[in-house]
């Protein structure tokens, strides 16, 4: 069976939604609570050693001092650094969300076409070198658990074979009727986040 399916990044951005929220929210916090301490800090470096967070400047037109609050002066600055690092912590978030949430939710429909007895599921991921590992362990319990239930079937047609009213072979046919060893391989996809089987 073959099943095609249009990909759409930005409307199927979210493939686990929560767990990504969760992600982003912290890493924006994190960017926010940094700005905020550096701020903070900035300030209390100044008050530290001046004992006064009052600024002391010469007008260059009138030749006068004026007073500034620092808290006045560095605002502006501080607010255009904070706005800079939220979109760039919501960036970053966003991007590292989804590399994240994506191996999760294939190992989950993995797991799940397996435990639904289809034992020509296969994983693959895109980021072949920091993926490959994991998806060559999975490919190859499924293969063990092919060969192993492939063996059994033929145990069990040989206990037939020998005996036709054997209830044990009888038994073990049952159990091993809802299990795929010979179909067509099965591919976990994440486009339209649904799992997409793929002919070879």
């Amino acid at each position: 069976m073959n099943q095609k399916t249009a990909r759409k990044p930005i409307g199927n951005f979210f493939i686990k939604k929560s767990l990504q929220l969760r992600l982003v929210s912290k890493i924006v916090l994190a960017a926010i609570i940094s700005t905020l301490i550096s701020s903070g800090s900035l300030l209390l470096v100044y008050y530290l050693k001046y004992q006064t967070v009052i600024v002391y400047q010469l007008d260059k037109y009138s030749q006068e001092l004026t007073r500034d609050h620092l808290v006045y002066l560095i605002l502006p600055t501080l607010l255009i650094s904070s706005i800079v690092s939220m979109f760039v912590s919501l960036g970053v978030g966003l991007y590292s969300s989804r590399k994240y949430a994506v191996p999760i939710y294939k190992l989950e429909q993995w797991a799940t076409l397996l435990s639904e007895g289809k034992m020509t599921v296969l994983l693959r991921f895109r980021e072949k070198e920091e993926m490959r590992d994991l998806s060559d362990k999975c490919n190859k319990l499924t293969e063990k658990l092919r060969t192993k239930f492939s063996e059994i079937r033929k145990i069990s047609e040989m206990m037939k074979q020998s005996d036709s009213t054997c209830d044990n072979a009888k038994q073990l046919d049952s159990i091993l009727s809802d299990i795929e060893l010979e179909s067509d391989p099965i591919e976990v996809k994440t486009q339209l986040y649904s799992v997409s089987e793929t002919e070879k």
